[in-house]
């Protein structure tokens, strides 16, 4: 009996389709096996699937998933009645949607809620074992191409290990160690297995990955721009032994223990990934580059260059000319009502904003940041850049045109927008989203328009920061890391001066236990608002200390504005806000229908 016969049992019981899938093979409409793969076109489609099927949690037009940011400390939802407040009560069992569960409507149809991660993996490792299954039926090829056959076919079977090895790390990055996918069985085939651990899974993804290098090119032509690449393999590479090396994945620590371990072995070994990932991006045969800080943005959303040479790996990118406001795009998250958003939209949280230090390199709760420039009375001046890249903060100016009303944000009592959201009894943090998921001009009033959107996965800047992690935990933030010069610090600061941020003052860096809270903020910092961070804590296993005090630890900013017409800023603990997370948090639970089923395969402990 196959131990990987267990995919059939998440197609059944995990997922729900409600249409046939796309190119399954139907007899009894005069469709074989050989009609659907023999032509190249066909299989290509086939496996593209597996690409459309790439989770995007800002820029699919009927996803609701965006809210993901919510479950950390990074975003808060302005409404307490909605499913995301669910989950930040610990009511996980059997909770299907937005992130979580298996549940999945087809891409052709409409699918309200439900377009969860685990299940679009299940159905693309599906169609791309299909694909490996009928591999041998690939013989017709174009004549127009610039492509030879045999570089069509190692372009395919490239993209078919790459994208097999990153749904599969969706899986169990949320679900833990699971049974390999990588044969087509019958689906009544009868199994009961025993669940393999997190790293035993992912070392199949890196199996996988392998192959995938030995395919995939370094470049694709300009109509395949955005295509994975040699490039792409390594960098997901080097993140997946990253996520084995950390504290919840590693197996070092026994379920419960408060010790932050990482596997020391595996740090090395994925510094020496994301070593062989950034010299991949310096090669000068690749697209690859870190942008610069004018073109910072680009990241996110242009008008000229679609696909940004920073973006490593992305979903399929949405095209030029999408309307500047439409609640049907996913930006309604990050719109507040009065942007033409949604009834619930997130607001950035205080606990987000004090990651940013002031321009000199100082966090803001360190004594020394007085002495350089950074003024209680006026706390978002002198900071990172990237704050108000990022954030709308009290009193800042949120429009193009001047003819605007209320283009100034009035987070205080008497305020504009403190009234609106008063009024709707929204929970509001006093901040809201300005730039990487809303270009500017994305409102009812300046109506800016005709820009292409992007949501990378992977991009250069995370090789420096996976590096620096890695580096830091094997070989301490100036140690010597075999086969380059940088070191853990020279990554960070790589990061951080194309922003136009100093480098890491001494003191924050002074041994491995000190920068390591200095890597986590800079990550947050760098991948704010990226979907990174619910996924980081979890590995890291310090979402429980995070969310102790569980009614507490959810800020927000109290604006006054005084007598003299200044304003008072103070952080305070958001009313009615809570994050309940508990030991079997860092693992989804199965539902329990499902597990009625099983013999072998366990639920994850604690559910």
């Amino acid at each position: 009996m196959k131990k990987n016969n267990i995919i059939y049992l998440l197609v059944i019981a995990l997922v729900t389709f409600s249409c046939e899938d796309y190119l399954d093979v139907n007899p009894e409409m005069g469709v074989d096996a050989k009609q659907v793969y023999s032509d190249y076109y066909n299989f290509r489609s086939a496996v593209d699937r597996a690409n459309w099927l790439l989770h995007n949690y800002v820029y699919d037009k009927q996803d609701w998933d965006t809210e993901i940011g919510a479950y950390s400390d990074e975003a808060q939802s302005t409404m307490l009645d909605k499913p995301s407040t669910d989950i930040n009560k610990g009511l996980w069992m059997n909770f299907n949607g937005r992130d979580f569960g298996f549940k999945n409507c087809s891409e052709f149809n409409s699918r309200q809620y439900y377009r969860e991660p685990a299940a679009e993996g299940v159905n693309a490792i599906r169609a791309i074992n299909e694909c490996f299954a009928n591999w041998d039926l690939l013989t017709e090829f174009p004549k127009e191409t610039e492509y030879s056959e045999q570089e069509l076919k190692y372009q395919l079977r490239g993209q078919m290990f790459l994208l097999r090895a990153w749904h599969y790390f969706q899986i169990i990055n949320r679900y833990g160690g699971m049974p390999e996918m990588r044969d087509v069985s019958s689906t009544d085939a009868i199994f009961d297995v025993e669940r393999p651990t997190y790293v035993e899974s992912a070392k199949w993804i890196l199996e996988d990955l392998d192959s995938a290098m030995l395919y995939l090119p370094e470049k694709w032509n300009a109509q395949n721009k955005g295509r994975a690449t040699l490039t792409t393999a390594k960098a997901i590479k080097e993140m997946v032994l990253l996520y084995m090396a950390s504290p919840n994945m590693n197996g070092l620590n026994p379920y419960g223990s408060d010790t932050k371990k990482y596997d020391i072995e595996l740090c090395k070994q994925a510094a020496s990934a994301a070593i062989e990932a950034i010299n991949s991006v310096n090669d000068p045969n690749t697209r690859y580059r870190l942008l610069s800080k004018d073109e910072y943005t680009d990241n996110w959303y242009n008008k000229d260059t679609g696909i940004p040479d920073e973006a490593i790996w992305q979903p399929p990118m949405s095209t030029v000319g999408s309307p500047c406001v439409n609640q049907g795009v996913g930006l309604g998250w990050f719109q507040p009502t009065w942007d033409g958003g949604w009834a619930v939209f997130l607001c950035p949280t205080q606990n987000a904003v004090e990651w940013f230090q002031t321009k000199d390199g100082y966090d803001v709760d360190d004594p020394a940041a007085a002495s350089h420039d950074f003024d209680p009375l006026h706390p978002y001046d002198n900071r990172d850049p990237r704050l108000k890249i990022n954030i709308f903060c009290p009193g800042d100016n949120m429009y193009i045109s001047a003819s605007a009303k209320y283009r100034y944000l009035e987070s205080y009592p008497g305020g504009y927008h403190y009234e609106t959201m008063k009024k709707k009894n929204l929970v509001w943090t006093g901040y809201a989203f300005a730039g990487k998921h809303r270009w500017p001009g994305l409102n009812p009033v300046d109506k800016e328009d005709g820009y292409y959107r992007i949501f990378p996965f992977i991009r250069v800047a995370q090789l420096y920061l996976d590096f620096a992690e890695a580096a830091n935990e094997a070989y301490g933030p100036q140690g010597s890391v075999p086969g380059t010069d940088l070191t853990a610090v020279d990554a960070i600061n790589i990061v951080r001066n194309r922003i136009g941020m100093p480098d890491v003052i001494s003191e924050y860096s002074a041994n491995k236990e000190v920068f390591r809270q200095h890597i986590y903020q800079e990550r947050a910092v760098e991948l704010y608002q990226e979907f990174h961070r619910w996924e980081d804590i979890r590995r890291w296993r310090i979402a429980k200390d995070l969310f102790a005090d569980s009614e507490n630890c959810i800020k927000g900013v109290s604006v006054t504005k005084k007598s003299d017409g200044n304003f008072e800023y103070k952080s305070v603990s958001l009313g009615g806000v809570v994050r309940v997370f508990e030991d079997q948090m860092y693992w989804y639970p199965f539902d329990t229908s499902t597990m009625n089923m099983m013999l072998k395969f366990k639920q994850n402990p604690g559910w």
